[in-house]
C-alpha cells in the first residue's frame, strides 16, 4: 500500500502490490543500497572523482567495478566534495527499474525517504527491519540488533537534537534511544512544531535518484548533439568559407596597397625627391611643388679671379680699405673690408648690386677709430 509522509509525495515500496498511477516515490530495500563513507583527495573533482571512488568501493566490497552503480551523496552547496556514496549492484537496480510504474517520479533507498531534519535522528521500525536517518548526512537500513550497535556508536560521536520515532515498538531499541538524552517525538508534525524544520524530499535525497542509470543523462546529451551535428557542421563550413574569402580578399588588398605604395614612391623619387629618405610623401611632394613655383634668381657660377677683378674697383674705393679676400667652394668669394661708417657700407652694397653682383652681408660691426668692419659674400647675379 502506498502512504504519504509530510513534505513528501506518495510513497510506494517495491513489491508492495501494484504501483499507484498517481505521481509517487518508489522506495527500495535500503540494506541493498547502502550509503558508504569513502576517503578521496580533496582536489579530485567531477568524473575523475567518481571513477576513483567506484574503483575504491569495488575493492572494498570485492566486486568488479562494472557490477556496481555508485551515486555520490554530496554535501549541500559542495557537489564536488562528496565523501559518501550510495552503492548498489547493477543487476539488482535493473530489476527494481523494471518493476516501476508510469507514475514513479524517483526511486530511492527506503532510509532516504524518511522524514529528515538537520540534527535530528529518524528511526522507523517496520516488518522486523529498522530504517534510520542520522540527520542530513547519513542513513542506513539494518536488522534491529545491528541498528542498536550502530546507534550506540553514533551517540558516542554526537547527541542529536531530537529523535523522531516512527513505526512499531521495540523495547531494546526504544530503551537505547531513551538513554541518549534527546527528546523523543512520535509525530513528524510535532517535530516541525518543535522548531525542527523538515526538509523536502528533494533536499533530503541530495540529488540521488536510482530510477535512471547514471549514463542516461549523457546518452540524452549525445542524442541531442547528434541531432544538431549536421546543422552545426553546415554552419561551421559556411563560417570557414566566409573566413577564407575574407582572408583571401585581405591578402589581395594588401598586395595591391603594396604595389600602389611602391609606384607612388618611385614617382616621388623620380620627379620630386631625387635624394634622401621619403618619410611623408604628401608633405615632401607639397614642399617640392611649392619650391618649384618660386622664381629662381640664384647666383651664376663664375671664375673667382674674374669675379674679384670685377668687384675690386668697388672694394678699393675712397674711404674703403680691403682687408682680405678668400674663396672656398662651400662659402664662395668672401671679402673683408673697413669703411668709414654704416652709410658708406650701404652705398658699397648698393653699388655692387647695381653692377649685377649678388651681395650677402655676413657680418658688420663698428670699431672705434677705424669705422665699420664688414664681411661680404659676392657672387655673380643671374641674367
Amino acid at each position: 500500500m502506498a502512504r504519504r509522509m509530510p513534505a513528501q509525495p506518495l510513497i510506494w515500496r517495491l513489491g508492495d502490490g501494484r504501483p499507484p498511477s498517481a505521481p509517487h516515490l518508489a522506495v527500495a530495500p535500503g540494506a541493498e543500497a547502502p550509503l558508504l563513507p569513502i576517503e578521496l583527495p580533496e582536489k579530485l573533482r567531477g568524473m575523475a572523482r567518481e571513477r576513483v571512488g567506484r574503483r575504491m568501493l569495488s575493492e572494498q566490497l570485492g566486486l568488479p567495478p562494472g557490477d556496481l552503480e555508485v551515486r555520490p551523496f554530496a554535501p549541500r552547496g559542495k557537489p564536488g566534495q562528496w565523501s559518501r556514496a550510495l552503492v548498489a549492484e547493477a543487476v539488482r537496480l535493473q530489476q527494481w527499474r523494471g518493476a516501476l510504474g508510469k507514475g514513479c517520479i524517483a526511486l530511492l533507498p527506503d532510509y532516504l525517504a524518511l522524514p529528515c531534519a538537520a540534527g535530528v535522528w529518524t528511526v522507523e521500525v517496520a516488518d522486523g527491519t529498522v530504517r534510520v536517518r542520522l540527520g542530513v548526512e547519513d542513513g542506513f537500513t539494518a536488522e534491529p540488533d545491528l541498528t542498536e550497535a550502530m546507534l550506540a556508536e553514533a551517540a558516542e560521536r554526537a547527541t542529536p537534537k531530537a529523535v523522531l520515532r516512527l513505526g512499531e515498538a521495540r523495547q531494546p531499541l526504544d530503551d537505547l534511544i531513551a538513554g541518549i538524552g534527546a527528546p523523543v517525538i512520535a509525530d513528524p508534525a510535532a517535530l516541525d512544531r518543535a522548531g525542527h524544520k523538515l526538509l523536502r524530499w528533494t533536499e533530503a535525497a541530495r540529488g540521488v535518484d536510482l530510477k535512471a542509470p547514471p549514463g542516461r543523462d549523457f546518452d540524452r546529451l549525445r542524442a541531442g548533439l547528434r541531432r544538431w551535428r549536421a546543422p552545426v557542421l553546415v554552419a561551421v563550413l559556411a563560417l570557414a568559407a566566409f573566413l577564407a574569402s575574407v582572408v583571401a580578399e585581405t591578402r589581395t588588398l594588401r598586395a595591391q596597397a603594396a604595389r600602389d605604395r611602391a609606384l607612388a614612391e618611385a614617382l616621388v623619387r623620380e620627379h620630386f625627391v631625387p635624394a634622401g629618405p621619403i618619410l611623408d610623401v604628401r608633405a615632401q611632394v607639397a614642399a617640392a611643388v611649392a619650391a618649384a613655383g618660386q622664381p629662381q634668381a640664384g647666383a651664376v657660377q663664375a671664375d673667382p679671379l674674374v669675379l674679384f677683378q670685377t668687384a675690386a674697383p668697388y672694394l678699393t674705393g675712397a674711404d674703403i680699405r680691403l682687408q682680405s679676400v678668400a674663396y672656398r667652394g662651400d662659402t664662395g668669394l668672401v671679402a673683408a673690408v673697413e669703411i668709414g661708417d654704416f652709410a658708406g657700407l650701404d652705398r658699397l652694397v648698393a653699388d655692387l648690386r647695381a653692377d649685377r653682383f649678388e651681395v650677402e652681408l655676413l657680418e658688420s660691426s663698428a670699431r672705434p677709430g677705424t669705422g665699420v668692419a664688414a664681411r661680404l659674400r659676392l657672387a655673380a647675379a643671374a641674367e
